[in-house]
């Protein structure tokens, strides 16, 4: 590596995550994998985020800041935009990687075909908010756009490794969503390539909820509309099942807000195309968020 051309560019897009963002920084520089920079993009923080990245004492890391809060799209292509690999690898601030996560995904992305620009690797997922750990590796498909239409399992924030061109072709990912930004990007990708896909899991993922229900409603809606084709072009129970799906992201998201009121619509979206699936989705939520609550519970109370 030189200083101008690192083989792999690491963007991570930062708003508030002092608490976790020097983990997840230094889960890149320590990787096997030296020929890295690491692009910490910070959007608009009113915490220590800035300070603690600037703490970090390794030429490695460049932190950018954005003046605006733009969102995890918006931060994440100016990373791209500034990024000097001929790869480009996301991490989301608050997750981190295993030593090897790079060593093996590079090898795996550039030993496929010039047509698979994008590879994804399994993850160890902690669901905060159920009190939950899980391995999930992930396994490979033979029609990805099809994959990508029913659901997005890939973790691509944390997971998504990419060769710097294909940018130039797909284009950026779209700022005007605020949420399923990085599954429409692949949406978008998987029409023509194709995604290596590393089984093993490579990242602990730590996903938490946000309070953000009318964020992931407004977002499920541009989703749906900008990618009706798509969705058109499924087998029709499978369309069903993934427009069902998508709205019940709203469900869930409202229900752990405890806007009960706020979930008719999307539900009655998810309702209309999978009535029994959408009641029983319901009720696995809502056991589920009931057992991560008694579990914190618990703990909290040191039984």
């Amino acid at each position: 590596m030189t200083a101008s051309t690192p083989h792999v560019s690491v963007v991570i897009p930062m708003f508030n995550r002092a608490a976790t963002i020097r983990r997840a920084v230094e889960s890149a520089l320590t990787q096997s994998f030296r020929d890295i920079e690491v692009i910490v993009v910070d959007d608009a923080s009113s915490d220590d985020s800035v300070a603690t990245v600037a703490a970090i004492d390794d030429p490695r890391v460049r932190l950018l800041r954005r003046e605006r809060n733009g969102g995890a799209s918006a931060a994440r292509n100016v990373g791209v935009a500034n990024a000097r690999g001929a790869l480009i690898a996301f991490l989301d601030s608050d997750d981190e990687w295993f030593p090897r996560k790079l060593e093996i995904q590079v090898a795996a992305l550039e030993a496929a075909p010039a047509e698979a620009a994008v590879s994804c690797t399994g993850v160890e997922m902690h669901l905060l908010d159920h009190a939950v750990t899980r391995m999930q590796p992930l396994e490979d498909s033979p029609d990805w756009a099809r994959r990508l239409a029913m659901d997005c399992d890939l973790s691509p924030g944390t997971t998504q490794l990419t060769r710097r061109a294909v940018f130039d072709t797909i284009g950026p990912l779209d700022e005007t969503l605020p949420r399923f930004e990085d599954w429409d990007w692949l949406i978008r990708y998987t029409r023509k390539g194709t995604i290596v896909a590393v089984r093993e899991p490579l990242a602990r993922v730590y996903n938490r909820r946000a309070r953000l229900g009318e964020v992931v409603e407004r977002s499920a809606e541009l989703l749906l509309a900008k990618h009706r084709d798509v969705f058109a072009a499924l087998a029709p129970a499978d369309r069903r099942k993934a427009v069902a799906d998508v709205w019940l992201q709203a469900v869930g998201t409202y229900a752990f807000e405890g806007k009960l009121g706020a979930i008719l619509r999307p539900a009655a979206g998810a309702f209309a195309q999978r009535p029994v699936h959408t009641l029983g989705r319901l009720a696995a939520g809502a056991g589920a968020v009931a057992r991560g609550r008694l579990v914190r519970a618990m703990k909290g109370r040191g039984g």
